[in-house]
């Protein structure tokens, strides 16, 4: 009964993992410029046939180098690509503090919109990478950037072939994720009947733990976007009240309670708690499934073997889980996620033997 299950994600994965469901809406924005064309450099940075170099020597200053994009806000997203090589990227005292690549939004007064914008963040060593990223365009952003740099402590950031073009949802998407949503809905009638969940003992809590994940699962990344832009802007607030008056690093200004670079960084640290929310949500949820269907098995005297069929439909659930975003509009499935998920049923196990245990000796020193 598993083979139909195994059978539609691998499909699925085929499938959304060559079908690009965007595509290009204009000529192309930023086409792969030089140092030339951008609007502010800073550091040491260098080009040689076609590559843009960032260097930042041991103790040096980090590198910047910035791309306008002309005519952004006519459309509703942008896809950026490029390839990007790192050689010795020491991280700074920030974890951002490293080799990125970027797309700033800012709003008519050149102020940054707290919106999710790097495509990429590495430190340390690594050939040439190839990057591909989506940015939905915020209402209210009038200039766009793209941004190379390297600032970490030390080390080289290569960038080549960067690219910038307007794209659009293509209208087979509407129709194809349809078609997958219907067929893994009957799947899931399917295995609703199969697995006799309203037989099981903890059926209730089963089944909202089973419903809490898919929520997690298919919610629109534009809620947690929102919710995430909401705690930044409170954040931009109260940077702005307690900020003096400093030099504004793009526009090279000096109004009055200007946001700095420094200022942005420190927000993005609401961004890093949004994804460790992300993750942690990831490892209570799919641990508590698994302790919960253990309690279960365990409450019903099933044989030892069911506790194994349990490991491996679960398994199958967060990878499935995971190919399930495809059907979202902009949210892409990780193996990174469902490596969370494993580490939380290890835990569930874990807890569970513990309990198990301990339920079979305090009986036994009651005796004695």
């Amino acid at each position: 009964m598993r083979l139909p299950a195994i059978l539609l994600l691998g499909v699925s994965l085929l499938f959304w993992g060559f079908y690009d469901r965007y595509e290009s809406v204009s000529s192309l924005l930023l086409d792969s410029p030089d140092l030339s064309e951008a609007f502010l450099v800073q550091g040491d940075c260098s080009e040689t046939n076609g590559i843009i170099s960032l260097n930042v020597p041991a103790g040096g200053k980090g590198a910047r180098v910035r791309f306008q994009l002309p005519y952004a806000p006519e459309y509703k997203f942008i896809r950026l690509t490029g390839r990007m090589r790192i050689e010795n990227v020491v991280q700074g005292k920030l974890r951002w503090s490293c080799a990125r690549l970027l797309l700033i939004q800012r709003d008519t007064k050149g102020k940054w919109i707290p919106t999710s914008h790097a495509l990429y963040a590495e430190t340390g060593t690594a050939d040439w990478v190839d990057l591909v990223g989506e940015f939905e365009i915020i209402p209210g952003a009038e200039r766009f950037e793209v941004v190379l740099e390297q600032v970490g402590k030390s080390g080289r950031a290569d960038y080549s072939n960067i690219t910038a073009q307007a794209i659009r949802v293509r209208a087979s998407f509407f129709w194809f994720r349809l078609a997958f949503t219907g067929a893994w809905i009957l799947l899931g009638l399917l295995y609703l009947k199969r697995c006799r969940l309203d037989h099981r003992r903890l059926r209730i809590l089963i089944l909202l733990n089973t419903m809490a994940i898919l929520f997690g699962t298919l919610i629109p990344s534009a809620w947690i976007s929102d919710a995430s832009a909401t705690i930044k802007e409170y954040a931009m607030k109260t940077v702005e009240r307690s900020s003096e008056a400093r030099t504004d690093f793009s526009f090279g200004k000096t109004p009055k309670n200007t946001i700095s670079e420094q200022d942005i960084q420190r927000v993005e640290v609401f961004t890093d708690l949004v994804n460790e929310a992300h993750k942690a949500g990831h490892f209570v949820l799919f641990g508590s499934l698994c302790f919960l269907v253990y309690c279960s098995a365990w409450l019903e005297k099933q044989h030892p073997v069911f506790y194994l069929k349990v490991v491996l439909d679960i398994l199958l659930f967060a990878a499935i889980s995971e190919a399930l975003q495809y059907l979202t509009n902009d949210r892409q499935p990780g193996v990174l996620d469902w490596l969370i998920d494993i580490y939380g049923m290890l835990l569930a196990l874990i807890c569970f033997l513990f309990v198990r245990f301990v339920s079979a000796v305090l009986p036994a020193s009651g005796r004695a």
